[in-house]
């Protein structure tokens, strides 16, 4: 709502991109315009009841302003500390296999479903790795 611009006259590209300068919006990427528009408005808020000021212009955003998001991710070298094996992804498999039957008996289904989603993720690498070892 600067320069008399209410947020319906954003596209949700622009709403999107408000939202996540404030910070506290969850889930961004799924909602509609309608859904980014009440979020932001409550995000604004609150914001305006701490004493904060947010501007819904995404254009006044200045590069300083959002390198130090960009510097607290650990860089791609420190993710990965250990070299994995085939033998050790197998066995890394086992023990998913195991803590899911054990969810799977308890009634987690959705965490079931994602170490599945993970085992399936390391069978591929496995076989691309022995792929990649023979001739």
């Amino acid at each position: 709502m600067v320069k008399g611009k209410s947020l319906e006259e954003y596209t949700v590209a622009e709403l999107k991109e408000i939202a996540r300068e404030i910070g506290d919006i969850e889930g961004i990427s799924a909602m509609k315009k309608a859904d980014l528009i009440d979020a932001i408005r409550a995000a604004q808020g609150d914001a305006k009841n701490k004493g904060d000021e947010i501007s819904p212009d995404p254009a006044k955003d200045t590069l300083q302003e959002k390198v130090p998001k960009k510097a607290s991710r650990k860089p791609l070298e420190e993710k990965k500390t250990s070299v994995d094996t085939v033998s050790s992804l197998k066995e890394k498999i086992t023990i998913m296999k195991d803590r899911k039957a054990e969810l799977k008996e308890g009634g987690d289904n959705s965490a079931a479903k994602r170490l599945r989603r993970a085992i399936k993720r390391l069978k591929k690498r496995t076989r691309r790795m022995a792929k990649a070892v023979s001739p």
